[in-house]
């Protein structure tokens, strides 16, 4: 294996270590090593590095390796790139040498990605180089790096056929988790529900699920994370919706992407990172209160036209983010690094 400081040897593949603790199959930050690894893999000898006994079947087609000290089982060499700064690096990080070090900060914690960065440079004796989700979140901490959006894949989101289809079903998708929903969501629910639309949401908390908004009303399906595979979730819709917690600031949004690539009109509050490539009126929809998102619902409710003119864009606008050219430069960035100035 190549020692640290030396490039791989003539003919040989590049090695990149994806680290990640792959412990959420619908988690962003595991779909984005996912989807890393793809792109890479063909072009070098990448691996994804996990913490967990048995990751979940949803990752079965990518190359998986546990870390475990105990057996000596961990990456050595190559470029070490940890997908969120959010979780330890146990000791083994001495023993790594690698040749180059990628910190993904995708998570709003400037404390941990210091300690991070200091990490690095001690154990290491190398200056991590930061890839940021998205520029809001660059523009948080006083480091310099890359810019880097989510490789949705573009074959997997496409538009379905909704000419036709009776009534109007919104939906929302993410972690079943309280900091992912807004506490105002189950009213606005309610009260869309009474205007006959159907609300469809995959990944509800347990709380949401026994509500008694779920148990009584038909319009209303509230979902656990995982009971249907995203692409054909997104299908089964008519228009997106999501915002978080007022208590978690959403760095990007990964799932605003995958439904914009679903040819859905998306309808998002303005403090999402991913609200940042929506035009509001051209490819999407923004808001700021409770009130503006139930009106602006309640419009792509009742025009079947503006439904179409938005999701058309919401497209075009998901490939031109997620390129060819993009993920070339993607591929170019972790395995032909530049030579520092």
């Amino acid at each position: 294996m190549p020692l640290a400081g030396h490039a791989p040897a003539a003919g040989r593949k590049p090695r990149v270590h994806l680290v990640n603790p792959m412990l959420n199959p619908s988690g962003g930050s595991e779909w984005r090593t996912i989807s890393l690894y793809r792109q890479l893999e063909p072009a070098a000898d990448v691996r994804i590095w996990h913490f967990r006994e048995a990751p979940s079947d949803a990752f079965s087609n990518v190359r998986l390796s546990r870390i475990d000290t105990r057996k000596l089982s961990f990456p050595r060499g190559g470029t070490l790139v940890f997908v969120g700064v959010y979780f330890n690096i146990s000791h083994w990080i001495r023993l790594a040498r690698p040749r180059r070090v990628i910190l993904t900060y995708n998570t709003p914690d400037a404390e941990r990605l210091a300690a991070k960065v200091d990490l690095i440079r001690k154990t290491c004796g190398l200056e991590p180089e930061i890839v940021f989700c998205s520029r809001e979140l660059a523009e948080q901490v006083p480091y310099k790096g890359v810019v880097e959006l989510s490789l949705v894949d573009l074959d997997a989101f496409t538009p379905s056929d909704r000419s036709g289809r009776a009534g109007f079903r919104l939906g929302r998708l993410s972690r079943d988790a309280p900091e992912k929903h807004h506490p105002e969501d189950m009213t606005l629910y309610a009260e869309l529900a009474q205007q006959g639309c159907e609300v469809d949401i995959l990944g509800a908390t347990v709380e949401m699920q026994t509500a008694p908004l779920a148990t009584s009303s038909a319009n209303v399906h509230m979902r656990p994370l995982g009971s249907v595979k995203a692409p054909e979730f997104l299908h089964g819709l008519d228009c997106f919706f999501y915002r978080t917690s007022p208590l978690w600031a959403e760095p990007w949004g990964r799932v605003i992407i995958e439904a914009m690539a679903s040819g859905l009109p998306v309808v998002t509050d303005r403090t999402s990172g991913a609200s940042s490539v929506i035009e509001h009126g051209r490819n999407g929809l923004l808001f700021d209160t409770t009130q503006e998102a139930f009106d602006l619902v309640m419009r792509l409710k009742t025009d079947s036209a503006l439904r179409e003119s938005l999701g058309k864009a919401a497209r075009e606008t998901a490939e031109n983010l997620l390129s060819a050219e993009v993920r070339a430069q993607v591929q170019a960035f972790y395995l032909h690094p530049r030579a520092p100035s």
